[in-house]
């Protein structure tokens, strides 16, 4: 087995531990909002790290494997809007006026984006797949 054939099995295998992250992330977040505060320090640090850097390594693991384009730039996708995750809370933590909080509640709205853009991965990882064997 090559270096690229590994690599490529490793982003294959990382797309669905990507989505597994992202859904840890939302229970998370529900962890902290319905059974302690103290948990909520898993969802806004430990896993959006995992989340924004994960995604950064099957970028790199990507490019490496050489895979399709529109393979490839998913995972960066998802870095990005892990950034726009972040600055999407800038308004709430300020304590800005209510009417430019409100724009904080975009943040569930561009989770299920990202949720739905880790979908989108899996599925071209797993089709990718199919047409292999």
């Amino acid at each position: 087995m090559t270096a690229r054939t590994t690599a490529k099995r490793v982003f294959e295998i990382g797309a669905y531990v990507l989505v597994v992250a992202v859904v840890l992330q939302f229970f998370l977040a529900g962890l902290g909002i319905f059974a302690s505060a103290t948990l909520f320090f898993w969802h806004t640090t430990v896993n959006a790290i995992v989340i924004f850097f994960g995604s950064i390594i099957l970028a790199l693991l990507g490019w490496y494997a050489r895979v399709d384009r529109r393979t490839f730039a998913l995972p960066g996708i998802i870095a990005g809007l892990v950034i726009l995750q972040s600055l999407l809370l800038f308004p709430y933590h300020m304590a800005l006026p209510t009417a430019v909080r409100a724009i904080s509640a975009l943040h569930a709205v561009n989770a299920l984006v990202i949720f739905g853009v880790a979908l989108a991965l899996m599925d071209r990882v797993r089709g990718a797949r199919r047409a292999q064997a």
